[in-house]
């Protein structure tokens, strides 16, 4: 299943091994069109003017193999053309490779467009050792994902054999969804095998499941869709598209453009706003004005803001039993017009939307100061009915920041210790929902002295380091991918209360080594099951206490 290059295909199949591949006068067949022969090729050379070379040239004639095409043999007699190959090779080179005929012809090799030489040999040497993904119980080879990662991010994720691995993957993932091929859940299943080191879609026409890299990119109904390679703008006219010049989109007959955002003109009715009498949809209005004239909490902020100074800190915070903590969550929006309504009606006065450089289409949504308490009950509205539109992208994370009077410089040091210890990185994961990135990362070097250090000699501590304590009033805890539910959100939640509950000094009998593993938190945790039901359900259930 490994790619097979050009050069590792002359090599086990030499012209110079007369039953290598195909003999003399003979012909190896791929498919009903395509076969190899074994033939010469003509090289001109130049040699300098003689009696026996006046033009100065010399033809020689080398032995070689040529990939055929029989269909473009007769089209071209039909036009009175002499034949030719779609490749020929030797030991040495390849002689002749024609793109143009070979993207048309030999379909059954390679695939897409602008076809790579040693794409095309993959897919000869597949064709004549046909591919073993399977063991004979059934299971999927042990290199099978190994060897498609591989193959999608080189050379040849434009070969056939790339594509047929692909598609014996979908038949493994679709199951359960044999009735419906179109299933978003299909696409995330196959992404989550492969680790998420290919980006696959869907063709919306045709079904069919391949690499971006082999699709085209059409925007449909205001969305950018990506739709099976040999796709055109007439075959997507020919769906029932027409295209809207004004927008630089598609759209089906009943739809309409408006500020960017694709309506269906029959379920929406469009007004004026009060504020600005721009056109906009009735139901993304607020007392008659559009999102961008409904203040504060519908608007996305730079991302200098400071949301504490706007919102001021929730007062009901009781400080001797609840630290201030502020949240930052970084989501991807689909419907941006919609989402920062949503936001706005579910988290006005408690969180603002901000930009935010990380995301390519969303923006972070960043609470006040409040207490633990005050946050759980303003998420619990925001993530119960969190609409589709609004979702955390793998590259989405979610900070916590913790006020510095909750921890004694022994308490800030267990902490760090806790998160950056090599043999609790499998904890964190798991609590945490994601490993480390280039955002949020761990680091062998940092230990319980670590934040008195800095205190003292004001020396620098890496700003995207799992703790952050660069911040003069806060001490950061990086590590959480933004929840997509109430329950992800209060799992992770609870695990911040716990540690800071944790490294209080005087909480313990065992040595500080032991403190800032992870066994011993969740032996403490044990006792404290009353207070983080979640998280101490969520860790049980998990194969780390197996």
């Amino acid at each position: 299943m490994k790619p097979i290059t050009h050069t590792t295909f002359k090599n086990e199949y030499s012209i110079h091994n007369p039953d290598a591949l195909v003999k003399e006068d003979d012909e190896l067949t791929l498919t009903e069109d395509l076969y190899i022969i074994r033939s010469t090729y003509k090289r001109k050379r130049y040699v300098g003017s003689s009696d026996e070379h006046p033009s100065g040239y010399k033809y020689d004639y080398l032995p070689a193999f040529k990939l055929m095409s029989r269909a473009l043999s007769e089209m071209r007699e039909r036009q009175g053309e002499y034949d030719v190959a779609l490749a020929i090779w030797d030991n040495d080179y390849i002689w002749h490779f024609r793109h143009g005929y070979v993207e048309q012809y030999a379909k059954a090799l390679v695939h897409g467009r602008y076809s790579d030489k040693r794409a095309l040999f993959d897919g000869m040497y597949y064709m004549i050792n046909p591919l073993q993904m399977r063991y004979n119980d059934g299971r999927l080879k042990a290199g099978f994902k190994n060897h498609l990662i591989r193959r999608y991010k080189g050379f040849a994720k434009k070969s056939k054999t790339s594509l047929k691995m692909l598609q014996e993957l979908e038949r493994e993932c679709s199951v359960n969804y044999q009735d419906d091929l179109f299933h978003p859940e299909l696409i995330i299943k196959m992404r989550n095998y492969l680790d998420n080191e290919i980006e696959i879609h869907q063709c919306p026409f045709t079904q069919e499941i391949n690499s971006k890299h082999q699709m085209v990119q059409f925007r449909l109904s205001g969305i950018s869709r990506y739709c099976q390679g040999t796709m055109t703008s007439d075959d997507v006219e020919a769906a029932g598209y027409s295209y809207d010049a004004s927008s630089h989109t598609f759209l089906l007959e009943n739809e309409i453009m408006i500020d960017g955002t694709c309506y269906d003109s029959t379920t929406v009715n469009i007004v004026r706003c009060t504020g600005c009498n721009t056109r906009c949809v009735e139901e993304e209005t607020r007392d008659g004005e559009c999102v961008e004239c409904c203040g504060r909490d519908y608007r996305i902020h730079n991302y200098t803001h400071r949301v504490e100074e706007t919102l001021g800190f929730d007062r009901t915070t009781k400080l001797k039993t609840e630290p201030y903590l502020g949240i930052e969550m970084e989501f991807q929006v689909d419907n941006r017009r919609a989402g920062r309504l949503y936001v706005g009606d579910t988290m006005f006065g408690h969180a603002l939307m901000k930009e935010d450089g990380s995301i390519s289409n969303g923006f972070e949504l960043v609470s006040r100061p409040a207490g633990y308490t005050s946050h759980l009950a303003r998420y619990d509205s925001f993530l119960t009915d969190l609409p589709e539109y609004i979702h955390p992208h793998k590259s989405c994370g979610m900070h916590v920041h913790i006020s510095r009077t909750a921890f004694t410089h022994l308490g800030a040091g267990k902490l760090v210790e806790f998160m950056n210890r090599e043999d609790n990185k499998d904890f964190i994961k798991l609590i945490a929902g994601r490993g480390t990135t280039s955002y949020q990362n761990r680091e062998d070097s940092y230990d319980i002295k670590t934040p008195y250090l800095q205190a003292v000699k004001d020396r620098y501590v890496g700003r995207y380091n799992f703790v952050n304590l660069n911040n003069k009033k806060t001490i950061e805890l990086r590590i959480f991918a933004t929840p997509a539910n109430k329950q992800e959100f209060n799992i992770r939640m609870q695990f911040v209360k716990a540690m800071i509950e944790y490294c209080k000094p005087a909480m313990h009998t065992v040595s500080l080594k032991q403190q800032t593993h992870y066994q011993s938190f969740v032996n403490w945790l044990s006792t404290m099951s009353k207070d983080f039901k979640q998280l101490n359900n969520y860790i049980k259930e998990s194969t780390i206490c197996a």
